[in-house]
């Protein structure tokens, strides 16, 4: 039985900032969860949404849930890693050098992305899901279309900094590259709602893009790579729908 133990437990106490890590990532998931609600959504849209953004309420309400992404991927786990005396982001993600040498594998995974993009474009769950944004042909689209483009770039450059930098690097110090796998968990339950193929790329993505931020400490190629294959995703769709003109 003592041998058994041994084995389950690690024989190194987990850090204290993987513990704090991982209690931070399961709250802002719950936040972020919770607050698309209607009870929430309902008051913060009426007092202050319709004011601000003057544009349909299906397009208010994505803007809501890129706001909210904003504030639980990347401004609530900021703010912890502050609290923790860590200002160093580059160590979480952001770091900048070295970047144009490690752009080739992006670019690699781009082209291979593209033939199944393109494909899975021609389905009819696909069309019924992209763009989030529900535009038909007798709406305009624009200025909708370009609101809408950056409200989910933002969306994914905070996805990118909690998954691939904040649980990543976050957790490394205990976990070492076991992180990735750790991280990829609730990154395959946020896509349990998109259709199949896509949440089956998401397992490997996860995986991949987890190492190569766990190797260059850079959540940037990989948030570029995200927003190129959403928009080429959104366009085609609108393309197959005769509403690109």
């Amino acid at each position: 039985m003592k041998g058994i133990v041994q084995k389950i437990v690690p024989a190194e106490p987990i850090h204290i900032k993987t513990m704090g890590v991982m209690l931070v990532s399961a709250c802002s998931l719950l936040f972020l969860n919770y607050g698309q609600h209607q009870a929430v959504y309902q008051p913060i849209e009426s007092f202050f949404l319709k004011g601000l953004f003057p544009f349909d309420s299906g397009l208010r309400r994505l803007i809501w849930w890129s706001t909210l992404c904003f504030v639980c991927y990347f401004l609530i786990p900021v703010l912890f890693l502050f609290s923790i005396g860590e200002r160093n982001l580059r160590l979480y993600g952001l770091e900048t050098k070295g970047m144009a040498l490690s752009v080739k594998p992006y670019l690699l995974m781009l082209l291979l992305m593209v033939p199944p993009v393109y494909l899975f474009s021609y389905m009819p769950s696909f069309q019924a899901t992209y763009p989030f944004w529900r535009v038909d042909a007798a709406s305009s689209l624009w200025p909708g279309l370009l609101i809408w483009e950056l409200a989910y770039a933002l969306q994914f450059f905070s996805l990118e900094f909690f998954f691939r930098g904040f649980m990543v690097h976050g957790c490394r110090t205990s976990l070492g590259w076991y992180s990735v796998p750790v991280m990829m968990l609730p990154y395959l339950m946020i896509h349990f709602t998109k259709p199949f193929p896509e949440a089956l790329g998401s397992l490997i993505a996860g995986w991949v893009l987890g190492l190569m931020s766990y190797h260059s400490r850079s959540i940037w190629w990989g948030a570029v790579l995200h927003v190129t294959v959403a928009l080429s995703m959104d366009l085609m769709s609108l393309w197959h729908r005769g509403l690109l003109g």
